[in-house]
């Protein structure tokens, strides 16, 4: 569909399916979309946030300058780059509003451009959700993108999660201004390895290395046999001894800084944590299955098991754009 060029005028508030809190509840309604048509004005491609500038009217015909924020590297995979939008695009905006000015700023859901094409604002909403893998490995050598929809079932797994008194009291507690997220700090693993950025996996002779775009999170699991003693010192990610056994790699974690979304965002995780993850092959090498078993007796009654595909993007680029606190932490004092 072709639509007409020139500003169509008019913002229109409709009914949407509840969102994944991307900044949690407060900033953002993610219950309602506004749809409004106008000019890009700006378009800053940043890490882990982008923001797109639109001039839009409102019903009076005046002018409206909104800032929307957008999802950054971790949309590369549906071919959002810095050269996706630019000044002076007539456009459709679709945003989930702002609660304070809901007609001046708020979260993108997708861009319709003026000769049809849709840009995706958030892989939530991003219109062809399906991923697919554009070759196929010979070892889990390579780059990788986990399914979004893995990642968002962990995500609402939350509501469900089985607490301890402690880990219930901490969630209920968490605030969105302290999230390791605002700071450019990934949540560690399994939540890192399910996220849909670009994974690079690179194998070395003595550990394997995995770099993720969200938020530029790093992880080294070492495959030399060595032993972790108890008195080794905590990492963010943990520290990671692996074991190949035909090709798969079997991955055992402890030693976790204590973080306040160490589980997930708003989960807290301590000194017990305890991970267990499987990377293997499947479909001839089109994809890889990634499988874990997440432990923390002080904060979780019952373990955590769950799997996620990772489709197999050669054709890919890894982000250059390193994390901004700007960007991460923008709108959580709002």
């Amino acid at each position: 569909m072709t639509y007409r060029s020139g500003l169509l005028g008019g913002i229109a508030l409709v009914s949407s399916a509840s969102a994944f809190a991307h900044h949690g509840s407060a900033p953002f309604d993610t219950r309602r979309t506004v749809t409004l048509e106008g000019t890009i004005t700006r378009f800053d491609y940043r890490n882990p946030h982008g923001f797109l500038y639109v001039r839009s009217r409102d019903d009076a015909g005046n002018p409206v300058d909104v800032t929307v924020e957008t999802v950054g590297s971790s949309l590369r995979p549906w071919g959002f780059t810095p050269e996706s939008l630019s000044a002076g695009e007539e456009v459709i905006l679709v945003m989930n509003p702002s609660r304070r000015s809901p007609n001046e700023w708020g979260l993108g859901v997708e861009v319709i451009k003026d000769d049809g094409t849709i840009v995706p604002l958030s892989v939530r909403f991003a219109r062809e959700l399906e991923q697919r893998s554009t070759g196929h490995a010979t070892t889990l050598a390579g780059l990788w993108v986990p399914r979004g929809e893995d990642f968002f079932r962990f995500v609402f797994s939350r509501s469900s999660l089985a607490l301890t008194s402690a880990g219930a009291q901490a969630n209920e507690a968490f605030d969105m201004k302290d999230s390791p997220q605002a700071h450019c700090e990934a949540i560690p693993p399994p939540t890192l390895m399910l996220y849909g950025s670009i994974d690079e996996i690179e194998i070395l002779d003595d550990r394997v290395l995995i770099h993720s775009d969200w938020l530029d999170g790093e992880r080294v699991i070492y495959t030399d046999g060595r032993t972790v003693t108890a008195d080794a010192t905590p990492e963010l990610n943990g520290i990671s001894v692996g074991r190949w056994e035909d090709g798969e790699l079997n991955v055992e974690t402890t030693h976790f800084t204590v973080n306040n979304s160490g589980i997930m965002q708003g989960v807290p995780s301590g000194p017990q944590k305890r991970l267990s993850e499987r990377f293997e092959l499947i479909d001839d090498g089109a994809a890889l299955r990634y499988s874990y078993e997440l432990e923390d007796p002080e904060y979780l009654l019952e373990a955590i098991v769950g799997e996620s595909r990772w489709d197999y993007r050669p054709d890919l680029t890894p982000d250059p754009v390193p994390c901004d606190t700007d960007s991460a932490g923008r709108y959580l004092d709002e």
